[in-house]
């Protein structure tokens, strides 16, 4: 197992980017809805992505397709460009929809079936692949980008499925175990940074738009791959649960936004950690809190692959509810000013 050579290269890659980050200017600086204090350098999906090619190209660990590969450099180039000079958020979520027909017809890996979700046969998408595939890869890609709004919960919630999927993946055998692997570890070391010290050896840094898109295509896909064919296993519906948090802050927040009258893609302060920042939580209670809650979904929808996909798609309608309705209520008891 290649743990060690990644974890070595992961620390390396991690510390020389978060140093060249800070000297090419390559850093976010605090504003009215970014809190924090000083430049910190937004390097962090470059390490990640930097670790990957490594792994791949000197460790020998292959991808789950090459061109699949290919996409993802892609996508983190774009990445690196939106953090140097901000892509707007349409033009984004189009190149990520774009990058999800590509995936699903160049790199080979698309939503073929969804499963038996209502409870009369497994539901072939037919003509439905390549846009549904797309959509999945633009929305989840989206939800991480959105959430990366404190310290460590997009790599968390980006670690969080990559984890379940690779014990899974070790306990069958699965010969793409160590591609998982190739992902969750140079994000530990990223957490390290981000959540660490911020001293001379283990200096503060950021994900990026180059991490969490990236990073959001390649769950996707590892989500689409593990969920259909010879190479299942999990259920479509239980890939859902994989990545509660992030989707469903997501659509939560774009209810909210709706309702108020704003923007849908227009950044602000209207995510679920905002809502638990304003109560009165501090930082690192607000991360625990939210990952203990993705954590948890994904539990149940490990467990509930031993009931019908039916039963488990309505549990998740109803968390799904549930959640957009404490959210909704913060909103409206929130103060005008808030608004």
């Amino acid at each position: 197992m290649p743990i060690l050579q990644i974890l070595v290269a992961a620390l390396v890659i991690t510390r020389v980017t978060v140093s060249l980050g800070a000297r090419v200017g390559l850093v976010d600086g605090p504003d009215a809805r970014k809190q924090h204090q000083g430049n910190v350098p937004l390097t962090g999906g470059i390490a990640i992505f930097l670790t990957l090619l490594f792994g791949t190209f000197v460790l020998g660990i292959a991808p789950y397709t090459y061109p699949m590969l290919l996409i993802a450099c892609a996508v983190f180039l774009i990445g690196v460009f939106d953090d140097f000079r901000h892509i707007s958020a349409t033009a984004r979520l189009l190149l990520e929809f774009g990058s999800g027909i590509l995936l699903a017809t160049f790199g080979n890996i698309a939503i073929t079936n969804v499963g038996n979700l209502l409870a009369l046969g497994d539901i072939p998408l037919l003509l439905l692949t390549i846009p549904l595939s797309a959509l999945a890869v633009a929305g989840l890609s989206n939800a991480f980008n959105m959430i990366d709004g404190i310290d460590g919960l997009a790599a968390s919630t980006i670690s969080l499925p990559l984890l379940v999927l690779y014990l899974l993946a070790l306990q069958a055998g699965h010969p793409m175990a160590n591609a998982l692997l190739l992902m969750i570890v140079p994000l530990a070391v990223f957490l390290l940074f981000n959540l660490g010290p911020n001293n001379r050896l283990l200096p503060r840094m950021f994900l990026g738009d180059a991490g969490s898109v990236t990073m959001g295509f390649l769950v996707t896909a590892s989500l689409v791959f593990f969920s259909q064919g010879d190479n299942a296993l999990i259920r479509p519906v239980t890939a859902l649960w994989l990545v509660t948090l992030p989707l469903m802050d997501m659509l939560a927040t774009m209810l909210r936004r709706y309702r108020r009258g704003h923007s849908l893609v227009k950044a602000d302060r209207s995510h679920l950690h905002h809502t638990l920042l304003d109560r009165g939580l501090g930082r690192r209670q607000t991360l625990l809190l939210l990952v203990g809650y993705a954590t948890l979904c994904a539990l149940a929808g490990v467990v509930l692959e031993r009931v019908p996909e039916s039963l488990s798609l309505l549990c998740y309608f109803g968390l799904f509810c549930g959640h957009c309705a404490y959210v909704l209520r913060v909103d409206r008891a929130a103060p005008q000013a808030e608004r």
